[in-house]
């Protein structure tokens, strides 16, 4: 038997997944220009008669002959991975697929299946990805995409229609996941601030900009306790900092220069420092050194009230804001204290926060929290999902300052982005923020590839073999997957969690377009933007759970903006129909 299917990229293709009696070998996808389109195919055969695949595409290509060439065609393999266990606190109609089990979630350039004496899953997960340059003229482009192999060979004719109006290549929300320096320099087996350093880190800011992820998380300092110097400067950190007598220090910006001026050239909106303690109490371990010596040399102060280090931080932010102003990047610039400070840390953090303010009023300071005492001593607290309202009812922060942010938690109906969620409660993230307004999301783990608290084991981790860092909800920890072969290949590995958070950017922007109509007087705007309030999203926990149905808002968007700019377009096609939209929502309602 040889079966080829294709769906959209809201469900997943797990590995002993099996066509239904409606699949179809047939796709029609949508795009605006500075969009991705995306969708999924999934073939069924024998184990070993799958071995040999072979997947070839087509141009696309319109009525009056324009054309997106193959070449412009990602073609990607889901890889499978261990979920070891579910996320706690959900319905099973919350989850999707069965753990302990194999999910799809790394999306590899190329298939292996290349040894005879295993079995493999006789189901082969495809994902085709496309960028619709903005320069794309608006049609519908056809082509197909032939998938053979020694058992069988079947088309996916493929109908892409690009939309007359591009997204902004500059988003309206702010988003960082926390880039890692120390998983790369593993993974990659890098010595920090070497060239092919920077080539990796490059690497890196490419596919988050291509993502749409605008703010960086950016080391101050230590990276590495390599105790060299590279070109006069220490290696293992971005800052050079020497200490020229007891307690006089110099700072050289070059190398984080060379950081900052590399993420703002792919699109980057933030830069967003480290964190200068941990527990608000222990100051964050620094590489400096003295006049005279070989070898730099680590240094951790005592504690973020002591006298020695209050003197050196004075030093460095009064430095940082002199050298941030002077490049035109303190208003792009935010800096973290302590993460997540709670329970006795209200003393040190507060303490700590008095004093940066007093220094450097004009830098923002930003952190994750849970509990709102804290939330009135910096610019921009970022409370969890779950406790968000209560936040902007009593931290007498204004709104549009408040960001919000999940990690392991909360659990339950609130939305996260582990890897036994159905996709959609991935996505809805945006949709979100834009109902209440949110400026900015924050998540830890881009790149977390290590075990996570409480510790049990000391072997080397694997993002590919285990999901969970040993304690955590499986995905929790990272959305980004280090390169199988690093000898060959630098760049990271994209997961299908990646690119569905690329999708609910894109669909932020098509919510700012119905918005900027809807203010200018378009009432098919306004009510879309009322459903979206009502029946979308009325509020964290009851989003809906129905794909389908967030795909006919974004048609339904599609349409509105098509006609609201003015843009002739002759031809609106919808290619599914859902016979009952309520028994796909959550609970019977969408």
């Amino acid at each position: 038997m040889f079966k080829v299917w294709a769906q959209d990229c809201m469900t997943r293709i797990f590995p002993h997944s099996k066509p239904s009696e409606y699949a179809e070998n047939s796709i029609f996808v949508r795009s605006a220009g500075n969009e991705v389109a995306c969708f999924q195919i999934g073939v069924y055969g024998t184990p070993e008669g799958l071995n040999d695949l072979r997947v070839e595409t087509t141009d696309l290509i319109s009525p009056s002959g324009d054309n997106i060439q193959k070449s412009n065609i990602e073609v990607l393999y889901a890889g499978y991975v261990p979920v070891h266990w579910h996320s706690a606190g959900n319905v099973p109609n919350d989850l999707e697929g069965q753990a302990p089990g194999f999910y799809p979630d790394p999306l590899l350039p190329s298939l292996w299946r290349e040894v005879g004496r295993v079995q493999f899953p006789g189901t082969i997960s495809i994902w085709v990805r496309t960028h619709i340059n903005e320069s794309i003229p608006a049609e519908n482009y056809k082509g197909r995409i032939r998938i053979s192999s020694k058992i069988g060979e079947e088309d996916v004719n493929v109908e892409l229609q690009v939309l007359p109006f591009s997204l902004s290549k500059q988003s309206h929300f702010l988003m960082t996941n926390w880039f890692l320096v120390g998983p790369i320099l593993k993974f990659h087996k890098l010595e920090p601030l070497t060239e092919r350093f920077w080539q990796v880190i490059e690497c890196y800011a490419k596919n988050l900009s291509d993502h749409r992820q605008n703010v960086i998380l950016t080391p101050l300092f230590c990276i590495s306790n390599i105790p060299s110097f590279i070109d006069g400067r220490t290696q293992g950190q971005l800052i050079d900092i020497q200490e020229t007598e007891s307690g006089k220090y110099e700072f050289d910006f070059h190398n984080f220069d060379k950081w900052v001026k590399l993420f703002l050239g792919y699109g980057f909106e933030a830069i967003e420092g480290s964190h200068l303690a941990g527990g608000s109490i222990h100051p964050a371990g620094i590489l400096l050194r003295k006049t005279g010596q070989n070898q730099a040399e680590y240094r951790r102060f005592s504690s973020t009230m002591d006298n020695d280090y209050r003197s050196f931080l004075q030093q460095f932010l009064l430095a940082l804001r002199g050298h941030l102003q002077n490049n035109g990047w303190l208003k792009r610039f935010y800096l973290h204290l302590s993460d997540e400070p709670h329970g006795d840390q209200f003393n040190a953090y507060t303490s700590l926060a008095k004093f940066v303010k007093g220094l450097v009023p004009e830098i923002h300071l930003i952190d994750a929290m849970g509990a709102g005492e804290f939330a009135p001593y910096i610019d921009h607290p970022v409370p969890l999902e779950s406790v968000y309202e209560d936040f902007v009812k009593s931290s007498g922060i204004p709104k549009e300052q408040i960001w919000f942010y999940y990690c392991c938690g909360p659990t339950g109906a609130w939305p996260n982005r582990f890897i036994d969620y159905p996709l959609i409660r991935v996505r809805i993230f945006t949709w979100i923020a834009f109902k209440y307004g949110i400026p900015g999301f924050l998540h830890w783990g881009l790149n977390h590839w290590d075990w996570h608290p409480p510790y049990y084991s000391e072997l080397i981790y694997n993002p590919y073999d285990n999901t969970t860092g040993g304690s955590l909800q499986a995905g929790d920890s990272y959305v980004l997957y280090p390169p199988l072969m690093p000898s060959k290949s630098d760049d990271p590995v994209d997961s299908i969690r990646w690119e569905i958070i690329r999708k609910a950017m894109e669909d932020y922007e098509y919510l700012y377009i119905l918005k900027e109509l809807s203010s200018d007087g378009n009432e098919s705007a306004k009510r879309l933007l009322e459903r979206l309030d009502n029946q979308v999203v009325p509020n964290f926990t009851d989003h809906t759970r129905n794909h389908f149905f967030l795909e006919d808002f974004r048609i339904q968007a599609g349409y509105i903006i098509t006609e609201g700019k003015k843009i002739v377009f002759t031809r609106y096609k919808c290619n599914y129909i859902v016979p009952n939209m309520k028994k796909l929502g959550r609970a019977g309602e969408l």
